[in-house]
């Protein structure tokens, strides 16, 4: 496994490195070293903050392939070809007696240990003033909010679906303070308490949170959003739906109009953008400037592009079933590669300019729109309340349209439509207990030759990422999940 190596460089020119031992419970998090020597002003402390944010977005996590986790396991995105593009994400082709495939889960685990060392130790900050204690505060909230994230995307990816079997499979391992890699070795807890935790730190973040606008850092609007989402996906439909209303009401955030939609995905911190992860030559995806991310894989217009991810038939016909629909100017076929294959164009480049340096989206004002659709029409809200949000979200891509009354496939349809190339797809089916179909009639669907089912389901095993044979060996405490070889 990797060793990784965090450089954390304070104002003082303190150069502090941390690096990891090999298993993700053997990195050291910034234990002693950012307690005692580099966190020692609120300067310092923000840092730190930031340190965590760089750490998402990596290709092993933000950087690309959790949208792919996402998008290339649903009826969204697949590769242009078999030998391109992670095919073995596509064909859910992973085995757990292979080497790591992905290291998100140690790239998550990182990220969890940094946060709790900031938790664990921003508290000896002598601060006096009302500015400074805000300020600590707030820093104290992000690392909550952030290990919220991170322990709900780990329930997501390890573990199956909240309503299969109401939390009772393997979720994460649950370790929230500083602690070191003898004393840290847990079994893995089930999907329902690792919800728990996320829930309880996101309690406890919000009210730490500043409720201005940050749009590369969590504020209290983005936390509330990810509340939203968590209860979305545990099914606590009233509580999903009050706390993405009270996004939409109070935040400072909007929907982009939809003369603007097209040109928002060049720009960095509009309207629309609750959070999303800065990328620019200064703060890259990764080392190669992006190279692996994501959007690169997904452009084709440049002949050192990627051009290895295109968007499904299915998705392009129903993009097209609606003439006018804004987001219909993604599909191109302008391409130097194969012609008859369409491509996304969604995610042109911060400015337009570099197409490998894309900021992810993390949570968008219009996913409030759809979480409270959702919430109302399976809710107490009811249906009317339901039809205005997912109306919304309608006539800002295609104002031609006349208002309909919401259904939950609409609005099933609706994430589709709006979140392609965000990572929702595949996590809105099996969440919903619904399934995904992917034929060999679709396009260039080669899913089927390669040995996945025709129709995936959350029956299916490998709908959850297999825990790596290295990791095991490293860590036998780490129960596999159902289905793969032990």
């Amino acid at each position: 496994m990797k060793r990784f190596i965090l450089n954390i460089l304070v104002f003082s020119g303190l150069m502090v490195s941390i690096s990891s031992c090999e298993g993700f419970l053997e990195t050291r998090p910034t234990n002693v070293i950012v307690a005692e020597t580099a966190m020692l002003t609120l300067y310092d402390a923000g840092i730190v903050v930031n340190g965590l944010y760089e750490n998402m977005k990596w290709f092993d996590y933000y950087g690309t392939q959790m949208q792919l986790f996402g998008d290339e396991r649903g009826d969204n995105i697949q590769p242009r070809a078999m030998s391109v593009g992670w095919p073995q994400i596509y064909t859910l082709g992973y085995e757990s007696e292979a080497n790591t495939y992905f290291s998100t889960w140690s790239r998550c685990y990182e990220t969890i240990m940094r946060c709790n060392t900031l938790i664990g130790n921003i508290g000896n900050l002598q601060v006096t003033s009302t500015a400074d204690i805000a300020k600590r505060d707030d820093y104290l909230g992000q690392a909550y909010a952030i290990r919220a994230l991170v322990y709900f995307d780990l329930a997501r990816l390890y573990g199956y679906p909240y309503a299969k079997d109401n939390g009772a499979s393997l979720g994460a391992v649950l370790i929230t303070e500083i602690t070191s890699p003898q004393n840290s070795k847990k079994p893995r807890s089930t999907v329902a308490e690792t919800y728990t935790q996320v829930l309880g730190d996101l309690t406890v973040a919000l009210p730490l949170l500043s409720k201005t606008k940050n749009t590369y850092h969590f504020n209290y609007w983005a936390a509330k959003l990810l509340q939203a989402r968590v209860y979305l996906y545990k099914g606590d439909w009233n509580n999903a739906y009050t706390a993405a209303k009270e996004v939409i009401d109070s935040s400072p955030y909007s929907l982009v109009s939809n003369a603007g939609y097209v040109n928002y995905w060049k720009e960095e911190g509009a309207s629309e953008t609750v959070l999303e992860l800065f990328v620019s030559n200064q703060a890259r995806i990764d080392l190669d400037g992006g190279y692996a991310s994501m959007c690169h894989n997904l452009w084709h217009g440049a002949p050192s592009s990627g051009a290895t991810l295109i968007p499904t038939v299915s998705w392009i016909n129903l993009i097209k079933s609606e003439p006018g629909d804004v987001r219909a100017q993604f599909v191109r076929y302008d391409s130097q590669y194969e012609i008859s294959k369409a491509w996304l164009s969604k995610f042109p480049g911060n400015g337009g300019v570099n197409f490998r340096l894309n900021n992810p989206r993390i949570l968008r004002i219009s996913e409030a729109y759809l979480i409270a659709a959702e919430g109302a029409i399976k809710g107490s809200a009811g249906v009317t309340a339901a039809s205005t949000y997912l109306n919304a979200i309608r006539k800002r891509a295609n104002p031609s349209l006349s208002d309909i009354t919401a259904t939950d496939a609409l609005i099933q349809i609706e994430r589709r439509k709006e979140f392609i190339g965000e990572g929702h797809r595949f996590f809105d089916q099996m969440r919903l207990g619904n399934s995904i179909t992917r034929a060999d009639g679709d396009g260039h669907n080669f899913a089927v030759s390669a040995g996945c089912p025709e129709t995936i389901t959350w029956n299916y095993y490998k709908i959850v990422l297999p825990i790596s044979h290295t990791e095991r060996k490293l860590y036998p405490q780490l129960q596999q999940n159902p289905g793969y070889t032990e």
